[in-house]
């Protein structure tokens, strides 16, 4: 086929569909990113197959964390607390483990050795959980060797986990109160006074500029923001209804919604509750009865779509302006309900029921029809954890540790040369999926400058030219795809955009070759730049 063809097809496929940002990799355990909606900018498997499977032995199986070609786990091989727990580094490509570490034991009510969380090169794990305090530490990703260990205790439990700042210093729980951790060195940068309920409801959640937590309330547990810069106080919901017990964490939407799953295992106070953050206050849109999910996660779909737990045990999909109910799965068979689920950039739900005789992994479509299922005993909250190229982990017992993962022949690889912008933070132009006709991907601009209007460029060679002293096009001939769109918003290193592509059944063997370039007047020039991917169809 004539290039000029090749091009009409592509600009084709590029019309099909539009994601909002999401997450470039399974940063923090609980949610997968900082916001903690369960969204990904990959592509993830089609149907369950395994790309590798096994690991240490463990008894109790724990979340996963993914960053570039490294995935992280705690394998509880005992409970012998000092030694019975191991953290495991494994190759994301092949399985094969890189190392494993047990951390040290400080204090004689130190708990676990467990990772939280993987960001930007540094894996964090601590022996904290069980009410029990202690450091934090920051991991080498190469060889699992300490980096610093934190300047203050952290207080997080089993169940719960890190967020992030954009820059990347560490949001968490301390004895005494909210945390931001200097990701340099381990000191801290602030130190908040908060209250928290009870165990697995003391997450942080991370966005716009303003960490969201549950603290205790009078009335009930009421959701109070602080500013992210200075750790300030700044305003705090209502209760949200009444009781004490609150065992799940927040998550906020792309638009800023802050969603709030009040449960206790009891009809009069388990709600989701939408939370509009009116900038000086968190006032409710609305509400909708769910079921009791302890350790729970949540999640947002690429079209907004919010997904929780009915009180029949049942996935139910809820329109974001008004929580009505737009479509609802099957019954989740399970004989312990423990949800966790994750979202890719196509709308397709990955998730773990948590049960232990009756676990199982599965698949649906974004309405929420089931596309695949599989047995996977003890699952309790393994998973699932999405990839950058799309692989989907979820941790078992015994040496049960699944990466799954489409076959496919074609291939992606970066290349050259990018351009940072504000902030020093250089874009990144990520495609995942599977490149071959009738394939589907994603293609996404993300660490952008927040709300600057950004262009995704084809191209059909690696010829080059400079665009901007700094700048350089390095996938010349150009085609005539220009696809101009605004980042979603924040600041530096905070814009992302996906665009999904289905490529079309007749579309031939080819390389195409894609760029991103954002305007961005932090840059000395305007324009900051990713590196250039190559993408062979085939």
């Amino acid at each position: 086929m004539k290039r000029c063809a090749v091009t009409l097809v592509l600009m084709f496929a590029f019309g099909l569909g539009l994601a909002d940002e999401a997450c470039a990799q399974w940063s923090t355990g609980v949610g997968g990113r900082s916001s903690r909606d369960g969204r990904s900018i990959s592509i993830g498997p089609s149907a369950p197959t395994i790309r590798w499977q096994g690991s240490l032995s463990g008894i109790v199986a724990q979340q996963a964390v993914i960053e570039d070609d490294l995935v992280v786990t705690n394998r509880i091989g005992s409970f012998t607390i000092p030694t019975g727990t191991w953290i495991v580094a494994h190759e994301l490509s092949t399985g094969v483990i890189r190392w494993q570490t047990q951390l040290p034991f400080n204090f004689p009510d130190s708990w676990r050795s467990r990772v939280t969380a993987i960001r930007d090169g540094q894996v964090y794990a601590t022996r904290s959980g069980n009410t029990n305090a202690d450091y934090l530490y920051a991991l080498s990703p190469i060889d699992g060797t300490q980096i610093w260990q934190s300047q203050d205790l952290i207080n997080e439990t089993t169940t719960e986990s890190c967020a992030f700042a954009p820059n990347g210093d560490i949001i968490t729980t301390g004895p005494t109160g909210l945390l931001r951790i200097r990701r340099s060195d381990g000191t801290t940068a602030w130190n908040a006074s908060r209250s928290c309920p009870t165990s697995g409801g003391c997450d942080a959640s991370v966005f716009g500029g303003k960490v969201f937590i549950w603290e205790a309330g009078g009335s009930g547990p009421v959701v109070t923001a602080f500013d992210l810069a200075t750790g300030a106080r700044l305003y705090s919901s209502p209760g949200v209804i009444g009781g004490i017990v609150q065992q799940v964490g927040l998550m906020v939407g792309p638009d800023g919604t802050v969603y709030a799953p009040r449960t206790q295992n009891n009809p009069t106070t388990d709600y989701l509750v939408a939370l509009q953050d009116t900038g000086t206050s968190l006032v409710e849109k609305w509400r909708y009865p769910i079921g009791y999910p302890p350790f729970a996660s949540h999640a947002v779909g690429p079209d907004g779509s919010v997904y929780t737990y009915s009180r029949n045990v049942e996935i139910v999909r809820l329109d974001p302006a008004t929580g009505t109910v737009v479509n609802t799965s099957s019954v989740i068979v399970t004989d312990f309900l423990q949800p966790r689920i994750a979202v890719d950039a196509a709308g397709t739900i990955f998730f773990t029921n948590g049960g232990f005789s009756q676990g199982r992994v599965y698949s649906f479509d974004a309405d929420l029809t089931l596309r695949w299922s599989q047995a996977m005993t003890n699952v309790n909250v393994g998973g699932p954890a999405l990839s950058e190229d799309g692989t989907l982990v979820v941790c078992g017992i015994g040496t049960d540790m699944r990466a799954y993962q489409d076959s496919c022949n074609g291939s992606v690889s970066e290349y050259g040369i990018g351009t940072p912008g504000s902030g020093s933070f250089e874009p990144r132009m990520i495609v995942s999926g599977c490149p071959t006709p009738g394939g589907k991907l994603a293609v996404s601009i993300v660490e952008g400058l927040g709300g600057a209007a950004a262009t995704f460029a084809l191209g059909f060679g690696q010829g080059t030219t400079n665009v901007t002293p700094n700048c350089t096009v390095q996938i010349l001939p150009l085609s005539p795809i220009l696809i101009s769109l605004p980042l979603s918003s924040g600041g530096p290193g905070e814009g992302e955009r996906t665009l999904v592509l289905n490529l079309p059944g007749t579309l031939p063997s080819v390389t195409v070759y894609v760029q991103g370039f954002v305007l961005d007047a932090g840059e000395t020039y305007g324009l900051s730049a990713t590196k250039p991917v190559a993408v062979q169809v085939q």
